[in-house]
């Protein structure tokens, strides 16, 4: 007996092949699982070696796949000292829920660990910096509205 081929079998496999097609490309080989470009508002606490804060915007210019980049730019406040940082940010998003970046102030960067839900970005940062001493704290932030 002789068999012929099933059409609804390819059919099925155009039809996921057509699916797999429709993520958009990248360079790193994944789609994009979470759309992270614009104006984040960011806030963060220094809790170690000694209290501080920052507030700024985090700007996110280019997405490609799970790579991130942009610009953080804030205001450091530790006691009666004021500061502007300003650092290239690079980094990735890994799937829908992860943020793992780092901020460039220095020659160092500031690692960024964090969640998104919805559109508020938190957790904890690290960063040794060039002379050794060890910084942390957590952050905070808030995508601003498209205008």
């Amino acid at each position: 007996m002789k068999h012929r081929p099933r059409p609804l079998g390819a059919a099925l496999a155009l039809l996921v092949a057509a699916a797999v097609s429709c993520a958009p490309p990248t360079a790193d080989g994944g789609p994009i699982r979470v759309n992270l470009l614009g104006q984040w508002d960011y806030q963060a606490v220094q809790t170690s070696p000694t209290p501080a804060t920052l507030a700024g915007v985090l700007g996110v210019t280019g997405q490609t796949g799970t790579a991130v980049s942009g610009a953080l730019d804030v205001t450091e406040t530790a006691g009666p000292a004021v500061r502007a940082l300003n650092g290239v940010v690079s980094g990735q998003a890994p799937d829908s829920a992860a943020v793992d970046f780092d901020a460039f102030f220095d020659v160092t960067g500031r690692r960024h660990l964090g969640t998104l839900a919805r559109d508020t970005l938190q957790g904890t940062w690290a960063e040794q910096s060039s002379g050794g001493e060890l910084r942390s704290g957590t952050f905070r932030a808030v995508r601003r509205p498209p205008t």
